[in-house]
């Protein structure tokens, strides 16, 4: 994907790239700030991957082997947010890739994270292996949740007390789903 410069709705600017090579570092740190300020996702701040593990999967999305999306603030050269695919291995399941994306507290609400959804979503309709993506959300991130039904998500279940938190409380995930692929009639 090449690199695309994107001015949000409050006038920041932010650079919109594949993860690549050297990006692990970056990626460790946001991942730790975004765990930190939110308890929807599945990483808290005390739970953060490995290096290794971070450079590993910001080396395979430079070479095209996943899809990881991040954004820049171009002044502090920090990501900011990431939209990442995990693509299903299994033969049935292999048309479908699994979404993950989240976008730090002081970015949140400029437009950012719908124009990377979107990005994401048209980059798989023109992938002929994918039909089908798919991602969970934490009942009461209502404004995630609304997201993914305005980029055109449909609930499709929900796992219940499928989330434990560190303090012992357990939170439901509304499993979602969008069609990229053929019609479903071919």
């Amino acid at each position: 994907m090449p690199p695309e410069s994107l001015t949000l709705k409050d006038g920041r600017q932010v650079l919109i790239r594949s993860l690549r090579a050297g990006d692990g570092v970056l990626l460790q740190t946001y991942i730790r700030a975004l765990g930190a300020s939110t308890d929807f996702i599945l990483t808290f701040a005390g739970d953060v991957p490995e290096l290794s593990s971070m450079e590993d999967r910001a080396k395979k999305a430079g070479l095209g082997e996943q899809y990881s999306m991040c954004a820049i603030d171009e002044g502090s050269g920090a990501i900011i947010a990431c939209t990442s695919l995990v693509f299903q291995s299994r033969v049935k399941l292999a048309h479908a890739a699994t979404l993950g994306t989240g976008v730090l507290p002081e970015w949140q609400g400029a437009g950012l994270g719908s124009s990377m959804l979107k990005r994401c979503i048209g980059d798989m309709c023109a992938d002929p292996r994918i039909e089908r993506i798919e991602l969970s959300v934490v009942r009461g991130n209502d404004l995630a949740h609304g997201m993914y039904l305005r980029a055109g998500f449909v609930d499709e279940g929900c796992k219940v007390r499928s989330m434990r938190q560190p303090d012992g409380s357990y939170c439901d995930e509304i499993m979602m789903g969008l069609w990229v692929g053929p019609s479903r009639n071919e």
